[in-house]
This record gives structure tokens, C-alpha cells and sequence, in this order.
């Protein structure tokens, strides 16, 4: 991206100026004008070397340096230039276009900012800042960067492609998915804007979100029928709306195109498992690292998939061997004390992942605000029924029969946001008493800083959450609101309480460790993400509403 603009407008006036250079120029500038980029190369190369100091000959011979692929004269030009002229914002833009180019988004990022304030009607300059601020990781900055370049240029397909990029790393998958529908109405024969719609869909849960993500995938195969990610998202879009066998033929159509995609691996390999073919998986993880496509998951991966074959000592090592490299992978942890717990009993799986150290039990006091613990919990059991992202039994989730509220902070009620302060509260107090132990797979991974993630849980009779883990934190919890009378009793059945312990029926190992607790209202329960764990139905009248969290490093 070249701003191939003379700053002087191709007129050259000064009185320190002599008329050689004047006229060297000139010519330089005539030869810019009709695209004659060795000509302007060699004009404005002489009048640097007629006068050192003339801006617009360093600025011009950069110009026409980037436009013949010279790269270090160029660069030579530029910064020349920007030394005599500071505050020119067109040599700011080219300059730091050519740092962002050569991958060095730290040097470009501070004369991108310059350029868009100096032109803030170029869409130019907008793009490339968003496109710095991409690649050092601010998606806020970026979602900015591309959305004023949108909105200066609309037609521009590829800021609204980066702009639902930008918007995907932030989470924001609704903004995400209009820009992606722009680039799809934008270019509807382009195979690559149906692909990113339907890859911001397979992030949600709803069916019509899905039913409409297969639609766009299958457009982007109808238009490009060797697109292996595409094979890849069709495959996981299909997993969801439940249709295994048609998952599982894009899953190896996807890696029959990218064998060496560690993505397609993995997609393939999981779809595998997921249809009860666990020896076919281990020969497609096997088989990829041994081409050396190479990745701590497939490591984990290769060892769950020995695991469900019933090679609990082969599993036990290759989770081992894929902890070593990722000492935080949740998956990995959950996976490997059921290994254990099929080699050498539960007593030491339970050791290893600490059910009984880890499971704590905080009473929260009542927020400030609300005169009694009753009324809070009346507050929030009602924001939670009205809740603007309350979804029921969503696709892909472990909720059955119950509904489930997305993002609960997104609704700013009085209630919830004095239970986050309560939680958030209880959480660093927590952290704060945490002793790291490089030993114990819970407490070697402390983190210094997190982010969370919240949401809640309604469910009546026969309403519950099957067995799961949370792969992508540290820490997670549940909160308890409002319970029907069933859990209050205990019949030997323990209707509606939280088991721990307990793994998928597939994986089930001769014996397991596992932890019971009973949920009270005003109670918060905190554990190891890696801990399997589901609620147990109940019979009866009433609700469970519960609010559970994710706490992962930042």
C-alpha cells in the first residue's frame, strides 16, 4: 500500500533551491505522474545528490524505489525524508508501510498513527495502522483501524474481511459476522468471503446461526471444491447440528487436501473419536507426527485416542509426554487421571488431580445495596429469566433441557453487578492464598492476571448439565441462586447436586475418584477447570438457577 503523492502537489518553489534541482524535480515528478518509475528513480536519485537536503527528493526517490521493488533504497529515502519533514503524514504512511511489510509492526505502528491523523480522510492509512495494531495482538485498535477504512472506503473488501477478523479475536462474533456478510454481498463469486462467514458461524450455538454457516460453507466448496478449511468448517459446523457421517467425509476430505495442516489433523482425528473410531484416530495422530506436523494437542490428541481404545499405559505416556510440552492444557490434565486412574487405581487419580485439595466451598455475603440475601437472590434469579442472550439447550454445549445465558455481564442490571464485584471479590482473595507448587497440576499454573467469563444456568425438572470440563481456563466455579426444594433433601440419589470426578461413559475406568457437593443458595463452589463434572436431575417442582464462570489467564 504506496501513497504516491508529491507532498509539494509537483510544484517545487524555494529560494535555497537551485534551478538544477528544481528541474531534476520536475522531472521526477512528470515521470510519477506517467508511471515511468525507473526515469523518477533516476531524476530524484541525481537531485539528492544535488542537494542533500531536499525533501522532496528523498521523498520521491522512495516512492519510486517501492514502486520498482527496491526495498532498502527505499527505506534509505524514507527515513531521509522523515528526518527533514517529520510531520509529513504521506511519508509517514509509506515509511511505516514499509516496516509493516518487512514484519516489523512495533517500528511501522508509531508512523502508521501519525499518517492516519495527518490524513484522516485516507482509508489508506486507516488500513495499515488497523493492520500494525493486528499483528502486535490489539484487536480494539485494529476493529477501529479497519472500520474507518470501511466506512471511507465501502466497497473495500478486504478491510471489511479484516475488519470481521478483527472483531472474531475480540469475541464480538456478532459485529464479526455483519462485516463478513459485507464481504460476502461484496463478492459473492469469491469462495474466501462465504468461507469466513461460515467460520464466525461454527463459533455459535443456535441452530439457525449454524443452519445458515453450513449454507455459506457449502457455497464457498460449490465455488471452490479443493478448499481444504472449508472442508474443515463444514466438518465442524456438521458436528454440531448433529450429522456425524457428513462431519466425518469433510473431515477427511479436509486432511486428504492439507495433510499437513495440524488444524485438519486434529478436526479429522476428534471427528473420528467422536464416531466411536478410536484405532482409526490413533493411526491419523500416529501417522501426522510422524510426518512431523507436530503440535502439544495432537500429542494430547494421539494419547485420548489410545486412551478410548483401551490402551489406558500407551495413553498414560503420550499424555505425559504432551503435559510436558503444555503444562496448562486442561484437556490434557482431565485425560490423563483417567489414564491413571485405569493403571493404578483411583485413590491416585484423585492424588494427582487433587479432588479432594482442590474443590473449595465461599459463602458470598450479600452485595451492598440489598437489604437481606433474599431479595438479592430474588433480583438475580429474575435478571437471569430475562436475561437479552438466554438461549435454550444451545447446539454443541452440555446443557439439556435448561437454558443458558451467553455473556450474563452483558446485562448491566443492579443484581449483577453486584455480583460480580462479590465474585470478583472472592476470586482474587482466592488467588491471593494460592501457594504455587510446581508438583501439583493445579498449582503450577497460577495465573497473574485473567480474564473472565460468565454466564448462567436455568433449569427445572429433569434439567441438567451433562459431564464436561473447561478447556480454556484455570479455574472455574458455580454460584448458586435459587435451588427447588429437591436438592435440599438427599435420598441417596443426590437430585440436582454437582458431581466431580466422574468422565465421559466411554472413558469410564474400573474405578474413579469422585466428589459430591450439595448446592446451597449463596454458596460458591471453586475447581480446577480439568475436573470432569455434570449435575444430577432432579424430580420436582422448582427451578436450579446457578451461575458458573471461567477464569483464564490473560
Amino acid at each position: 500500500m504506496i501513497a504516491s503523492r508529491s507532498p509539494a502537489g509537483g510544484s517545487f518553489e524555494s529560494s535555497a533551491m537551485s534551478q538544477q534541482v528544481r528541474t531534476l524535480l520536475q522531472r521526477a515528478w512528470q515521470a510519477i505522474q506517467a508511471g515511468q518509475w525507473q526515469a523518477a528513480c533516476d531524476a530524484a536519485h541525481e537531485a539528492t545528490r544535488a542537494d542533500a537536503g531536499a525533501f522532496d527528493a528523498w521523498r520521491m526517490l522512495g516512492i519510486a524505489a517501492l514502486r520498482l521493488g527496491r526495498a532498502e533504497l527505499a527505506l534509505q529515502a524514507l527515513q531521509r525524508a522523515h528526518v527533514l519533514k517529520p510531520g509529513d503524514a504521506g511519508t509517514a504512511l509509506d515509511l511505516g508501510g514499509l516496516w509493516l511489510d518487512a514484519g516489523q509492526p512495533a517500528r511501522a505502528r508509531p508512523l502508521l498513527a501519525d499518517a492516519a491523523a495527518g490524513l484522516p480522510g485516507d482509508p489508506r492509512a486507516q488500513f495499515r495502522l488497523a493492520t500494525a495494531a493486528y499483528a502486535q495482538g490489539d484487536f480494539e485498535v485494529a476493529a477501529r483501524g479497519f472500520e474507518a477504512a470501511t466506512r471511507l472506503q465501502p466497497d473495500w473488501v478486504m478491510a471489511w474481511n479484516n475488519l470481521a477478523a478483527a472483531h472474531g479475536r475480540r469475541g464480538d462474533y456478532p459485529a464479526a459476522i455483519a462485516a463478513a456478510r459485507n464481504v460476502q454481498a461484496l463478492a459473492p463469486v469469491e469462495a474466501t468471503g462465504h468461507f469466513a462467514l461460515a467460520a464466525l458461524l461454527s463459533n455459535r450455538f443456535d441452530r439457525d446461526a449454524l443452519g445458515e454457516g453450513l449454507r455459506a460453507v457449502e457455497e464457498a466448496l460449490r465455488l471452490d471444491p479443493g478448499m481444504a478449511d472449508a472442508h474443515r468448517i463444514a466438518a465442524l459446523l456438521l458436528r454440531k447440528l448433529d450429522a456425524p457421517a457428513r462431519a466425518e467425509a469433510h473431515a477427511r476430505r479436509a486432511l486428504a487436501l492439507a495433510p499437513d495442516d495440524a488444524d485438519n489433523v486434529d478436526a479429522c482425528g476428534e471427528q473420528l473419536l467422536l464416531n466411536d473410531k478410536p484405532r482409526e484416530a490413533t493411526e491419523v495422530y500416529a501417522a501426522a507426527l510422524q510426518r512431523g506436523v507436530d503440535a502439544p494437542a495432537l500429542r494430547r490428541q494421539l494419547g485420548i485416542a489410545l486412551l478410548q481404545d483401551g490402551r489406558a499405559g500407551d495413553a498414560r505416556q503420550a499424555l505425559y509426554d504432551a503435559l510436558s510440552r503444555a503444562p496448562d492444557d486442561q484437556r490434557t490434565i482431565a485425560h490423563l487421571g483417567v489414564a491413571t486412574a485405569d493403571v493404578e487405581g483411583g485413590e491416585a487419580a484423585g492424588a494427582l488431580l487433587g479432588v479432594q485439595r482442590h474443590v473449595h466451598r465461599i459463602a458470598l455475603p450479600t452485595p451492598p445495596g440489598f437489604p437481606d440475601a433474599a431479595r438479592f437472590h430474588a433480583a438475580l434469579a429474575g435478571d437471569i429469566r430475562r436475561h437479552s442472550q438466554q438461549r435454550w439447550e444451545p447446539a454443541g454445549l452440555a446443557a439439556r433441557q435448561a437454558y443458558l445465558s451467553g455473556d450474563l455481564l452483558a446485562d448491566r442490571t443492579a443484581a449483577i453487578v453486584a455480583f460480580e464485584q462479590a465474585l470478583r471479590a472472592a476470586i482474587d482473595a482466592f488467588i491471593a492464598g494460592c501457594k504455587p507448587d510446581p508438583k501439583d497440576v493445579f498449582l503450577r499454573n497460577i495465573p497473574r492476571d485473567y480474564v473472565l467469563h460468565v454466564w448462567a444456568t436455568q433449569a427445572a425438572e429433569g434439567g441438567h448439565i451433562d459431564t464436561h470440563i473447561h478447556e480454556a481456563s484455570w479455574l472455574s466455579g458455580a454460584y448458586y441462586v435459587e435451588l427447588p426444594p429437591a436438592v435440599a433433601g438427599d435420598d441417596g440419589t443426590h437430585p440436582g447436586w454437582i458431581e466431580f470426578g466422574r468422565p465421559y461413559p466411554h472413558l469410564a475406568p474400573a474405578a474413579a475418584a469422585l466428589r459430591l457437593e450439595q448446592p446451597r443458595v449463596g454458596d460458591l463452589l471453586l475447581f480446577p477447570s480439568y475436573l470432569f463434572h455434570r449435575t444430577l436431575p432432579y424430580r420436582g417442582a422448582g427451578e436450579r438457577i446457578s451461575i458458573s464462570f471461567d477464569l483464564a489467564a490473560a
